[in-house]
């Protein structure tokens, strides 16, 4: 150590005089700074910040992006009538009401949302009216989870008004007018008749028996009779004047077999989408067969919505 120092301290002395002095400031300086780094803590107190309130703050705000989120997810379920039992009675908050001319901050007090109240008021604006708690089940927008909801508290007075003071007093009673023969309604069973039969018994016209007969064909036959209504022209009225001379029945459905059926098949249903026919078949080819309808739901392949309608059109044998 010592030979290593006097090598140093020669070769120290033959620098000149400014290199020398430029390396004894640079050492001074060193030091100082070293000395200064030291000593510093003891001249200065430093503070640890407390962000325990500002972790709180974030993960409040993460909360409420993730319900704003979890809201988002759930109305377009609700748009997309996707809603589960369990998530409609989470979702809806019905009261007592009357479906017809109900105000927009009604329905969504309900807990409806903005698309399934502008398609209601659609359909009100064109003269539409419900006349039976089913009429709200027709509405597209409104699932079966969601209908069993409302349905406990749908009220639809009788057709009698009250008239007010001022109508009573202008109020001229219209002409009687010739009563119309009563017409004869026969029995029919939906999924056998032909057209002919349903213009001869149900007294309908030719364009929509040949409507229902087509319709039937593109689902397989009718599990009930609400399903007329999905019939382009067969509205709630004639719907209730003619339902009691209506019967079916469902051992004439034709069903598909989710074992077996081919996606040409099962996706030329109308209520299966090819989405649907290609997620049962991969199912079918990674895990086996179904051995329950309900499987589709349990899998994710379908939603409880659509599972109450397809249930009576598939088989697994």
């Amino acid at each position: 150590m010592n030979q290593k120092l006097k090598q140093w301290f020669r070769a120290f002395l033959t620098l000149n005089k400014s290199q020398q002095r430029g390396i004894i400031i640079l050492s001074v300086f060193v030091v100082t700074l070293l000395v200064i780094n030291y000593f510093l803590p003891t001249f200065f107190q430093y503070t640890t910040n407390d962000i325990s309130n500002f972790q709180k703050e974030i993960e409040s705000f993460r909360q409420q992006q993730q319900q704003i989120s979890d809201s988002i997810n759930i109305d377009n379920l609700q748009n997309r009538g996707e809603l589960t039992p369990g998530l409609a009675r989470e979702k809806l908050h019905p009261f007592l009401f009357n479906p017809n001319d109900l105000p927009e901050e009604s329905w969504k007090k309900m807990g409806l949302t903005d698309k399934q109240i502008r398609i209601i008021k659609n359909y009100e604006a064109k003269g539409g009216r419900f006349y039976r708690k089913e009429d709200l089940k027709k509405m597209y927008c409104i699932s079966d989870a969601e209908y069993q909801v409302l349905m406990p508290f749908i009220r639809i007075p009788s057709g009698f008004v009250t008239l007010s003071e001022d109508i009573v007093e202008n109020y001229r009673p219209p002409r009687k007018k010739k009563k119309r023969k009563k017409e004869r309604f026969k029995m029919v069973e939906l999924n056998s008749a032909d057209s002919a039969e349903l213009v001869k018994n149900l007294r309908i016209p030719p364009w929509l028996a040949r409507r229902t007969i087509k319709y039937r064909n593109l689902i397989g036959g009718f599990y009930e009779t609400g399903q007329l209504v999905s019939v382009y022209g067969f509205d709630s009225s004639r719907m209730e004047k003619l339902q009691k001379y209506i019967v079916i029945d469902p051992s004439a459905i034709k069903t598909i077999n989710i074992n077996t059926g081919s996606f040409n098949e099962i996706s030329g249903h109308l209520y299966f989408s090819a989405r649907i026919a290609r997620e049962i078949i991969n199912r079918r080819l990674e895990n086996g067969k179904f051995t329950s309808k309900q499987q589709l739901v349990d899998d994710g392949i379908v939603s409880e919505s659509l599972f109450l309608k397809i249930k009576h059109y598939i088989s697994l044998e």
